[in-house]
């Protein structure tokens, strides 16, 4: 009797023990499928090169895996370093889907008192729609996770689940953390990235494209002309007397009617006309889908702009300058070829003689190509 009851008891022992074990192997598998789910998250975010390609995922393949009705990208953009960032030199870039940025004073308040950890909450439409523009769910529940660098706020990635048992007050995992962190320096990566590629085609004195940025914009608004049959025109503008302006006033003033002359040409044109110092006080402006009278309109509009602008010296009467505007257009015939590059090279050749006639002519006027 006595071993039969040991024998039970030991049976027992094992049996327990191999519940046990089997529950542990499956919490080890649970928590391995949980840990490689992440991974190949941490892995998507970080192969991110840009904001679009960050934007994409969110809304995509995250989005779907994660079972969520709506993903957020929030970046505090107070003094507009990001937008800039954004933006290719001629405007055309925008915020991606899934994008946010805001300056709202109340919006950045309402982010800055979550603080540095993340924050649950049943969804309130009246105080979180302006997160989910496109969500008109009533209920639901939502995270906000905090990008935090340098114990500074910069974003947050707000998630939406329809589900409003799903986020919970109190209930922050450290999923939730680390993907917090992980997207926060993605961000970063991101806009350091945007902020070297801007350098690399901008003028550091006016922010305006530099030469390079120019020829490669000319290139693809030249295929752009022969591929749809529309025309193009080109301005090259010289600031009269600059040389002048240096030598009464310093190269600080100098510089300084540079970055006014950029200011005042880039207000007079339209989004997406390609604006670029092409070296000392050249200036010179692509104009898509346009020739004739509106070309010509658009350089009197330019060079009007320019004439009425006041440059502020310190002690002295404010000083006024000038421009003076070649014209030169290209028309391309339907179903015409042609090379991009020498096209371009000849029509900054066409406008930089009508420039040539316009100081001739007595300057701060616009002449046009023959």
């Amino acid at each position: 009797m006595s071993n039969t009851y040991k024998m039970s008891d030991l049976n027992s022992e094992v049996m327990r023990l191999r519940r046990q074990v089997s529950k542990q192997l499956d919490a080890a598998r649970h928590n391995e499928q949980i840990h490689n789910r992440f991974q190949a998250i941490e892995l998507a975010l970080l192969s991110a090169q840009n904001f679009s390609e960050i934007a994409a995922y969110l809304q995509g393949a995250f989005m779907e895996t994660q079972n969520l009705g709506a993903v957020s990208l929030v970046m505090l953009d107070v003094d507009d370093e990001i937008s800039s960032a954004l933006c290719s030199v001629n405007g055309r870039q925008e915020c991606p889907p899934g994008m946010m940025l805001t300056h709202d004073s109340l919006q950045v308040e309402f982010l800055q008192m979550i603080g540095h950890f993340p924050f649950l909450s049943r969804y309130d439409a009246d105080e979180h729609q302006w997160l989910f523009k496109d969500v008109k769910d009533k209920d639901g529940s939502i995270v906000i996770l905090p990008f935090i660098r340098r114990e500074k706020l910069i974003g947050c990635l707000a998630l939406f689940s329809r589900d409003s048992g799903r986020y919970q007050s109190g209930a922050a995992t450290e999923f939730l953390q680390r993907l917090a962190a992980v997207t926060a320096i993605c961000v970063e990566n991101c806009l350091n990235y945007e902020r070297l590629r801007r350098l690399g085609m901008t003028d550091a004195l006016t922010g305006l494209a530099n030469r390079r940025e120019l020829e490669k914009w000319m290139n693809i608004e030249i295929s752009r002309s022969l591929r749809e049959s529309l025309p193009l025109t080109c301005l090259y503008l010289d600031v009269d007397y600059f040389k002048k302006v240096n030598d009464q006033y310093g190269h600080d003033i100098g510089d300084q009617v540079l970055r006014k002359v950029a200011v005042v040409m880039l207000a007079a044109v339209r989004t997406g006309d390609v604006v670029a110092r092409y070296g000392g006080e050249e200036f010179v402006v692509i104009l898509p889908g346009i020739t004739g009278l509106i070309a010509i309109e658009t350089a009197e509009r330019v060079r009007c702009a320019v004439a009425d602008t006041r440059i502020e010296i310190k002690g002295q009467s404010p000083l006024k300058v000038s421009v003076s505007v070649g014209l030169a257009s290209f028309i391309p015939k339907s179903g015409s070829i042609g090379d991009s590059g020498e096209i371009a090279e000849q029509l900054l050749i066409s406008a930089d003689h009508a420039l040539m006639n316009a100081k001739k002519q007595g300057r701060n006027r616009v002449v046009v190509a023959n």
